[in-house]
């Protein structure tokens, strides 16, 4: 097992282990969990991206945090690419995903645990490793429950019309919550 899939393992756990004895307090208070997560740069990549790009790529994934937390199917699919692809399914599948969570659940929010894996030369593409949890209520009940997880993911973004977009994603698949394909549909 490489030293990258131990670090990955490990740092699930803990994010996990930290979110299964936090439920109580964030089943009061959903803002707890909005909003959190952070991206470790190496000092490789350090030199070969700049801050302002790295800035705009944290905004991304708060963009993404909020579109979540309020629901707002069309700010979450502003930041699909139009050419987003994750194995079977394309952008209109993750929409119709996003949808049926949208229904069932409120009060959502994600935590992410991101690191830099690789940016291309023309500063168009950006490949972020993610481990993390999304969270959210059955509507009609009062817990908070994981509704998703994610370990040693690889979110794919292109920089199209000055914006970042998610064009795909990379990881271990594995059968996830209620779904007929594994995927998980945006982190």
């Amino acid at each position: 097992m490489s030293y990258r899939a131990i670090y990955g393992a490990a740092q699930y756990f803990l994010v996990l282990s930290i979110i299964t004895f936090s439920l109580p307090g964030l089943a009061e208070s959903a803002e707890a969990a909005k909003g959190f997560h952070s991206i470790r740069v190496s000092p490789e990549m350090k030199e070969k991206v700049d801050h302002e790009t790295m800035k705009r790529v944290s905004q991304f994934f708060h963009d993404a945090e909020e579109a979540i937390s309020k629901g707002d199917i069309d700010a979450l699919m502003d930041l699909y690419s139009d050419s987003y692809k994750n194995g079977d399914h394309d952008k209109a599948a993750a929409k119709a995903i996003w949808q049926r969570i949208f229904s069932v659940f409120e009060n959502m929010s994600t935590m992410h645990n991101m690191n830099l894996v690789n940016y291309s030369q023309d500063g168009g593409l950006i490949v972020i490793g993610c481990s993390g949890i999304l969270l959210g209520m059955k509507k009609g009940e009062g817990d908070r429950v994981p509704v998703d997880t994610w370990t040693n993911e690889e979110h794919i973004l292109t920089l199209e019309k000055g914006k970042w977009k998610l064009v795909g994603s990379a990881g271990q698949k594995r059968k996830r919550l209620w779904f007929d394909k594994p995927m998980h549909p945006l982190f």
